[in-house]
């Protein structure tokens, strides 16, 4: 067992966690961290996941804000109740740097933390609850919390260590990971992400809008057309903007997919509600869609197309 304490750094070198892992032989990763630098958080998180280590995390030791991203990058996961804490990124002022320049670099920063927990295996909708809660007000996470969000995945009954021994065991000790596999296939990687995609068009516009950027490529086949990424989010901005109330719900059973490769064809329908208190209009319906994504370690959408069909 490795434990990271300290706050994690924009700039911070993460070589002596490498030989730390390599000369200690662990296996589990735990964290004493209060959070950091986001980006410095989510490089530690990839490197755990390349590493093919397990993340521990218990209420005696603490794992917040930005610590949360790096524990996500474990295999296996667990986490007592309240252990992991939560709230909104939030961007350092720069001197000279205007209001629109500061929205943008939010919405960028927002967009890569998604893409991130997607690429982990973790609902986004983690991230649409952090945003509920200030830098100074943490949202500490309940067991089924964590469960339905994904950010655990191994029950508390197959916890890859003694819990009661991590305060008092600083020191590394090599452990067993547990036998389970919890690596997805790209079919479930690839529905997952279309689903989560499409449901999330309901949330609000930055979260919606943020959640385009992360998983769209920088060209995209969009219904015919070869069109690039800042185009398709000005085109899914105006209609969040015409209808700024929505609801969107995938029908399970009409979903299939294939993959070849490193591509996956996910097609189904999803039922819709929109509404614009504005005009006092509201429309509804349901509609079929066709995407095709490039798995890899990064999910990218490239091609969208679609219909309504009443």
């Amino acid at each position: 067992m490795l434990i990271v304490s300290g706050e994690f750094d924009a700039n911070e070198s993460l070589n002596g966690f490498s030989r730390a892992v390599v000369s200690s032989g662990a296996k589990v990763i735990v964290f004493d961290s209060p959070g950091g630098n986001v980006g410095g958080a989510i490089r530690l998180g990839r490197m755990i996941r390349a590493a093919g280590l397990d993340t521990l995390q218990v209420r005696q030791v603490r794992c917040a804000s930005a610590c949360s991203l790096a524990f996500l990058g474990g295999i296996h996961r667990f986490a007592e109740p309240d252990s992991i804490g939560i709230h909104r990124a939030f961007l350092k002022p720069t001197d000279g740097m205007s209001t629109q320049e500061a929205a943008a670099r939010v919405q960028f920063g927002t967009a890569a933390i998604i893409s991130y927990v997607v690429e982990m295996g973790v609902d986004p909708k983690l991230i649409e609850l952090a945003s509920s809660y200030g830098k100074h007000d943490l949202r500490y996470l309940s067991a089924s919390e964590m469960a339905e969000l994904r950010v655990t995945n191994v029950a508390a009954d197959q916890s890859p260590a003694d819990m009661s021994q991590v305060p008092t065991r600083p020191n590394p000790a090599p452990l067993s990971a547990p036998a389970s596999d919890a690596r997805q296939q790209p079919e479930s990687i690839a529905v997952a992400f279309v689903k989560g995609l499409i449901e999330h068009h309901g949330d609000n516009d930055d979260f919606a809008l943020a959640q385009v950027q992360a998983s769209y490529a920088p060209k995209v086949d969009y219904y015919g057309k070869l069109t690039n990424l800042r185009s398709i989010i000005q085109d899914k901005r105006n209609y969040y903007k015409r209808w700024p109330q929505r609801v969107y719900n995938v029908r399970n059973e009409s979903v299939a997919v294939s993959c070849t490769n490193d591509r996956c064809m996910v097609s189904g329908v999803y039922d819709w509600v929109v509404r614009s208190p504005l005009i006092h209009k509201q429309e509804q319906g349901a509609a079929s869609f066709n995407y095709t994504i490039s798995i890899g370690p990064y999910p990218k959408i490239i091609a969208e197309t679609g219909s309504v069909q009443r």
